[in-house]
């Protein structure tokens, strides 16, 4: 009996397969080997300013918005030449596995750097990956974004964007995300520029409480504050006790300090009842509450 009749058929085929499948995968192999070793060997390069790198990067200086190195035409201000043998690359200065190029941006953007120790850190930050929002280079719009303010946010913010495009939308995350919020660290949760809270009152406390006026653009802090005067003046403006703990919507109902009935692991906060990006409901209102009467059931329950 010939050897091959003591093999099933479909033992057969399967062999068959797998030996087609390694055949393809070595052949893979070699071509992709082939391209990454093609891709690694850079031609030689006279100097790293624009003259020597525009002949063929001519697109990257090519923005209404470059990074200052790139306008000034040192290259060499990020990149360095590797000449070993075979493996010529143009590589970035201290350079760290994973992407990380933190190390290397804050080498001359030391603000940054000092921010960067604080607790909350934006996560593209975090990770070390400033080019997730910059661009290294240019681009068409301010600090190298890749679109403008809130535009660069809500690529990543899906959520945030679908609440700006409700019919009442927060006219200050309308206006700019970084009113409230610092893009790369802050002291508080969600790189908030203070305490939740205190960030709300900004702009809606009652000066005529009798309560010291909050220095808005002390608090804010860094960040595009164009129009906020005409923000503040806009706002509705409520009246805390000098605690700044209750108050609202009705004398001695607490805003703070106390666990929110609705999230019982968190304290109430603005944000308890309020939507601070957009909500359908006038005064934005949370849980698609269209009046007060509805929302103040969720906790005073009869």
């Amino acid at each position: 009996m010939d050897v091959d009749d003591a093999v099933p058929e479909a033992d057969r085929r399967r062999g068959a397969v797998m030996a087609g499948l390694l055949r393809g995968l070595l052949v893979m192999t070699a071509v992709w080997s082939g391209t990454i070793a093609a891709a690694a060997e850079h031609p030689p390069v006279a100097a790293l300013t624009k003259a020597g790198c525009d002949g063929c990067h001519e697109p990257v200086t090519s923005h209404r918005m470059l990074h200052g190195p790139v306008a000034a035409g040192d290259c060499a201000a990020c990149h360095v030449v590797d000449d070993t043998p075979g493996r010529r690359r143009i590589s970035l200065k201290l350079a760290t596995p994973g992407g990380d190029t933190s190390a290397l941006c804050v080498s001359c953007h030391q603000e940054n750097g000092e921010r960067l120790k604080q607790a909350h850190r934006h996560a593209p930050v975090a990770a070390g990956r400033c080019t997730a929002c910059h661009d290294p280079h240019g681009s068409e719009f301010r600090f190298q974004l890749a679109e403008e303010g809130n535009g660069a946010c809500v690529r990543c913010h899906a959520d945030i964007a679908q609440a700006l495009a409700q019919s009442h939308a927060h006219a200050p995350a309308a206006a700019a995300c970084s009113i409230c919020h610092d893009a790369h660290a802050g002291p508080q949760p969600a790189q908030m520029k203070a305490a939740a809270n205190l960030v709300c009152l900004a702009c809606h406390a009652d000066a005529r409480s009798g309560r010291p006026e909050i220095d808005v653009r002390a608090l804010l802090g860094r960040g595009p504050l164009d129009g906020l005067d005409r923000l503040i003046s806009t706002a509705s403006h409520i009246g805390l006790d000098a605690s700044l703990r209750a108050g609202h919507p009705t004398i001695g109902h607490p805003v703070d300090g106390r666990p929110d009935p609705a999230e019982p692991a968190r304290t109430l906060r603005c944000t308890s009842c309020h939507n601070p990006h957009g909500t359908t409901a006038a005064k934005l209102l949370r849980f698609g509450a269209a009046g007060a009467s509805p929302l103040c059931v969720r906790c005073h329950t009869i």
